[in-house]
């Protein structure tokens, strides 16, 4: 019974998480809308989860240590997508984009962050993360910031024409030196995160051991 539960659940992790990537890319369009991590990190989602739905079905799922990189590497990527948005985005005006498309902002920052992250805490197996999984999760983010880097450094444009994907990011308002630090800031909340969950995970799995 559980194990229907937990493939009925991921299914609607799937749809929900295609719901809101179509929503988005309809009104920012596919071009610009794959530049911005929040819609990658909800493309990450909807891949692994299609492919978990599909592997459950067939009865050919198997924990091994890549399947449990990929799956820290996103959860902890659409965390710190729901954390940046909801602290540093929502409020600025950056957030006028959605202005008029809350539902697709709210899918794609805050349904799906939290589907994934309950996902983990009610259907996770726990004490199989190692202390070198954060750092190899963190690659995900530091691609990106490279991404970022080398495509507006070649003119690249967001949305709006914007030379930044975020706020923070802004090299015109806040210069080199700041937003540097702005990155190197959000690289260690996401390495320093990726630990938290990396310690408690063992924690759990070490309690769960005793119990049985």
């Amino acid at each position: 019974m559980k194990e229907k539960i937990k493939l009925l659940y991921r299914i609607i992790i799937v749809i929900v998480t295609a719901i809101g990537l179509y929503l988005n890319f309809k009104f920012l369009t596919f071009e610009k809308g794959i530049l911005y991590f929040t819609n990658l990190s909800n493309l990450l989602c909807l891949i692994y989860f299609t492919v978990l739905v599909i592997l459950m079905i067939t009865k050919k799922t198997k924990n091994s240590d890549m399947h449990y990189i990929i799956k820290g590497m996103v959860t902890i990527s659409i965390t710190l997508t729901m954390v940046v948005y909801n602290l540093l985005i929502s409020s600025s005006s950056a957030a006028s984009v959605f202005e008029n498309h809350q539902l697709e902002c709210s899918i794609v920052h805050i349904v799906v962050p939290l589907l994934v992250i309950f996902d983990y805490i009610i259907f996770g197996e726990k004490g199989h993360l190692k202390k070198e999984y954060p750092l190899i999760w963190s690659f995900v983010l530091i691609a990106y910031q490279l991404f970022v880097v080398i495509y507006t450094a070649n003119g690249g444009t967001f949305i709006n024409g914007a030379t930044y994907p975020y706020p923070f990011m802004d090299m015109e308002a806040y210069g080199v030196g700041k937003v540097t630090i702005n990155m190197i800031v959000t690289f260690v909340f996401f390495l320093g995160y990726g630990n938290i969950v990396q310690l408690l995970d063992n924690k759990l799995g070490e309690k769960k051991k005793k119990k049985n």
